[in-house]
């Protein structure tokens, strides 16, 4: 169901969890869309009391991925071409936040547990949490 992150429901939990633990859990293009996923489907489920979100493996989130973003051959997604304008930087990463903003909007409890780094857009994410 999900390419980023994983999703159980068990005994009033619904557990999120960032799964990329390869890249320490790093932001992509699918994470913040599927996060906004998962929370929605959490939310409006009778079931679940409150959302627990957490990373695998050795840390919570490192940010964005920057061997995806900055490091790899070719056309980079979201570069630009001189002069920088930050009206194209602010669509992209807006979309981003509002994806992450889910956690903040939803009616359901969330708690953000960290383990090792929540960098950059990482501590992003764990901030729009109403607990850490």
């Amino acid at each position: 169901m999900f390419e980023t992150l994983l999703y159980a429901v068990e005994a009033r939990v619904a557990t999120i969890t960032l799964n990329r633990p390869e890249r320490l859990n790093a932001i992509n293009d699918q994470l913040p869309g599927e996060l906004r996923y998962a929370v929605e489907m959490a939310d409006v489920d009778p079931d679940v009391h409150v959302i627990v979100l957490t990373g695998s493996g050795k840390r919570f989130c490192g940010g964005y991925d920057l061997a995806h973003y900055a490091q790899r051959e070719g056309e980079i997604p979201g570069s630009q071409s001189m002069p920088w304008d930050p009206t194209l930087d602010y669509r992209r990463m807006s979309r981003n936040t509002e994806d992450f903003m889910s956690l903040w909007r939803c009616h359901t409890p969330t708690v953000c547990k960290i383990h090792g780094a929540a960098s950059a857009g990482g501590s992003d994410i764990a901030l729009c949490c109403d607990l850490i």
